[in-house]
């Protein structure tokens, strides 16, 4: 059988009871972080921006609600939307060396749950299944080609997401996923840019226009092998392993949990920072040069003067400056006033990128390095593969939560903080979600 024969099959014919439960735990603690990414999303400057966009588009039907802005819109456009706010917060969890997301997969879900009264189960199997099968998919590292795996792979799993909820038949998920091969897309020159947002957003809506467009009866060449042949080259692609053990393990773990709204690239120093300090005990006064080393991918996060809170998210300076000032790294270290501030320009200028061209081109791959120098000549060095949040080193449900919390105690009153969390919790219980989704506009502050 071909690749989309067998993942069509799991996609169709797989239910909730089959899932293991450590997956279905798993997949509510992605689900919860990225609604509470796309509520925090939509009061960023991007997220902003994006609103006086949907408020100026003519002739809008209105059947489902935009997360945290008080509109409501096609189910198109809210597809779009919450795709772009989840984006926005730069909190999206990814698959790595390639970097397939939850962010083209969960702001799908959510967008369809009032117009088409998804349960808690069909959300969490649509959910499931979509970013299993995203991930085999999309377990080619690209970025060495300038290419963003997010939203590249990322179409496929916004279309299996969408098709599931939708409960296409077989050769419907198949057409779909024809569909969507043609609309992948996804640039790494456009980090730290709004055009980095808007490519997984339409990544969102293009996998939501291809389940639809299948529903409806059209078609499209499903050849996954030849897809990826032509953009990996021969010899590359091994349909084997894409498919091993399909239902029974579930590379849906694979996903690092995203801890600080900032670039991926820039968490395995951030956190190799934060264990120097608490072993080695120095200040922030004391330091004179925080060097990073790491692969030539992460080249891309090496911005010593950011223009704007966009580009500071994609900046080693930026994020270092932060960890070492603050010891956190949040929202407000990315703002103009924080990017402006003496303080954080002194502090950046401190930090040194050396990128060592030998080592593994790809997404968090080899190892990196971060060495800090003090103004008395004692140096202090951490190396990792990893970050916290990855397989290997996972959060807990407490810290998960602790991080959920974190990103909306801002927006949202903490009562309803942990109503969200229980809702979601128990999300296998509740059979209609269309009072959740409202209460997300209505709980904002």
């Amino acid at each position: 059988m071909a690749i989309v024969d067998d993942l069509a099959h799991f996609v169709v014919n797989t239910t909730l009871e089959e899932i293991p439960d450590q997956t279905i735990a798993f997949s509510k603690y992605l689900f919860a972080k990225i609604v509470a990414s796309m509520a925090k999303g939509s009061f960023t400057q991007s997220g902003k921006r994006l609103i006086g966009f949907v408020k100026e588009m003519e002739n809008r039907n209105h059947d489902v609600t935009l997360i945290g802005c008080g509109l409501s819109s096609s189910l198109e456009e809210a597809c779009f939307s919450n795709g772009f706010f989840a984006h926005a917060a730069e909190l999206e969890d990814d698959q790595f060396p390639s970097s397939t997301s939850d962010i083209t997969v969960v702001p799908v879900i959510f967008s369809m749950i009032e117009k088409f009264n998804l349960s808690g189960k069909d959300v969490l199997e649509a959910t499931v299944l979509a970013l299993e099968a995203m991930n085999r998919i999309g377990m080619y590292p690209l970025a060495s080609k300038g290419v963003v795996e997010l939203p590249y792979y990322g179409v496929i799993g916004a279309t299996i997401a969408a098709g599931r909820a939708l409960r296409l038949r077989f050769n419907q998920i198949k057409g779909a996923i024809g569909i969507a091969m043609g609309r992948a897309s996804g640039l790494v020159s456009n980090f730290g840019t709004d055009a980095h947002y808007v490519e997984s957003a339409l990544a969102c809506r293009d996998g939501l226009l291809a389940a639809l467009l299948a529903r409806s009866g059209m078609s499209g060449n499903p050849d996954i092998e030849g897809w990826l042949t032509n953009l990996l080259g021969p010899n590359h692609l091994r349909p084997q392993e894409i498919l091993k053990d399909l239902g029974k393990s579930w590379r849906i773990h694979n996903i690092w949990i995203k801890k600080y709204p900032c670039c991926f690239i820039t968490h395995r120093p951030i956190d190799i920072l934060f264990s120097l300090r608490r072993e080695c005990q120095f200040r922030a006064d004391e330091v004179a040069e925080l060097r990073v080393e790491d692969n030539p991918v992460s080249a891309i996060c090496n911005r010593p003067s950011p223009k704007d809170p966009d580009d500071a998210r994609f900046s080693y300076q930026q994020a270092l400056a932060a960890a070492l000032l603050d010891g956190d790294v949040d929202n407000h270290h990315f703002d103009v006033e924080a990017i402006s501030s003496a303080r954080f320009h002194l502090t950046r200028e401190k930090v040194k990128v050396v990128i060592h061209e030998d080592w593994p081109r790809a997404f968090l791959s080899g190892p990196c390095r971060l060495t800090v120098r003090l103004e008395d000549g004692r140096q202090f060095q951490g190396e990792t593969e990893t970050a916290l949040g990855a397989p290997d080193l996972p959060l807990s449900e407490k810290e998960v939560f602790s991080l959920f919390r974190k990103i909306l105690k801002e927006i949202i009153n903490e009562s309803d903080i942990d109503w969200f969390w229980d809702s979601i919790s128990s999300l296998e219980r509740q059979t209609d979600l269309r009072p959740f989704v409202k209460k997300l506009n209505h709980f904002t502050k």
